[in-house]
């Protein structure tokens, strides 16, 4: 038996197993599929969740009744100690919060194609950009989130837009500094809650050395997803980057080459030296950077791979 909740916030456990993202929500999953949820959403609930719907003025009574004596699996990332304490007395818990994730790394048709339309609406608000009407990062800001907002869509996460030194730091946050010579963007959007997550870089004063460097770089990036298929776990990609980023005369990555990407901007697999994660049929987003003291550069994709080819998404 399968307990999940769904608090204030967006919980990708949740919605992946009961396919509804309603707030204040206990989900309980086996034989039978029940949502327990305060009376107001309970319109909402039944309209969109297939399964039983229990409008409740005391969920903690009605859980009781079905949870009494029996171990019962939860996500201990996201169900609050102060529930956990409510739910202790009358039944054991099992966190199952590794095999949740585990669950969700590897992605079916529909998941992929609504990571991919993701992806390609960021792509559009990325080049929609216009730097000789952004004073500062601030301005460039306010145009991602204006271009967003006009498509309908939220964003994946909080934009990053650094320039010139800021470049330099990986998660940095927009300010009201002015636009220099470089400047770095890494931002995604949603759709129907699945995340891109996109970097690009921009010379505006045509510098030959930066430009060639940023060339190289992208040359890194996609070189590694030309290779996954001959790799397989998270520690191959990251092996490989290592090498490529060396021969490419960049230094050593201050993060990891990448991490996976969907319901959660940050997801399995793991792309790091000790990950055993498998990769073949996971999106993945693959971000070479490399970052000076006085200015810094990544180039991202998001990619699927279904473990014979990889697709820039």
């Amino acid at each position: 038996m399968l307990l999940l909740n769904r608090g204030e916030r967006f919980d990708a456990n949740f919605y992946y197993q009961s396919g509804v993202d309603i707030d204040h929500a206990f989900f309980l999953g086996g034989r039978k599929r029940e949502l327990f949820v305060p009376k107001m959403n309970e319109a909402l609930a039944k309209e969109t969740f297939h399964g039983r719907v229990v409008g409740c003025s005391d969920v903690l009574a009605e859980l009781k009744k079905r949870l009494k004596g029996r171990t019962v699996s939860y996500d201990a990332t996201s169900l609050t100690a102060g529930w956990a304490m409510r739910l202790r007395p009358f039944c054991r818990l099992n966190d199952r919060a590794n095999v949740l994730l585990t669950a969700r790394m590897k992605k079916k048709g529909g998941e992929v194609a609504k990571i991919s339309r993701a992806a390609r609406h960021t792509k559009e608000i990325i080049h929609s950009l216009d730097f000789k009407k952004a004073k500062t990062e601030f301005d460039v800001k306010k145009q991602l989130l204006v271009a967003t907002a006009e498509l309908g869509l939220e964003p994946a996460f909080e934009p990053i837009v650094s320039t010139d030194r800021t470049t330099s730091f990986p998660h940095y946050r927009a300010g009201n500094r002015k636009i220099g010579s470089l400047v770095l963007i890494d931002y995604g959007v949603k759709y129907e809650h699945y995340r891109a997550d996109i970097s690009r870089c921009v010379v505006l004063d045509g510098d030959r050395k930066k430009k060639g460097e940023y060339e190289k770089l992208r040359n890194v990036c996609h070189t590694i997803i030309d290779s996954l298929h001959t790799l397989n776990t998270g520690r191959d990609v990251s092996l490989l980057s290592a090498k490529l980023m060396k021969k490419a005369g960049f230094p050593d990555m201050i993060h990891s080459i990448g991490h996976g990407v969907g319901l959660d901007i940050h997801e399995l697999p793991h792309l790091n030296a000790k990950s055993k994660d498998k990769i073949a049929g996971s999106t993945m987003a693959i971000e070479p950077a490399f970052y000076l003291k006085t200015y810094g550069m990544r180039h991202e994709e998001t990619v699927y791979f279904d473990g014979k080819k990889a697709r820039i998404l």
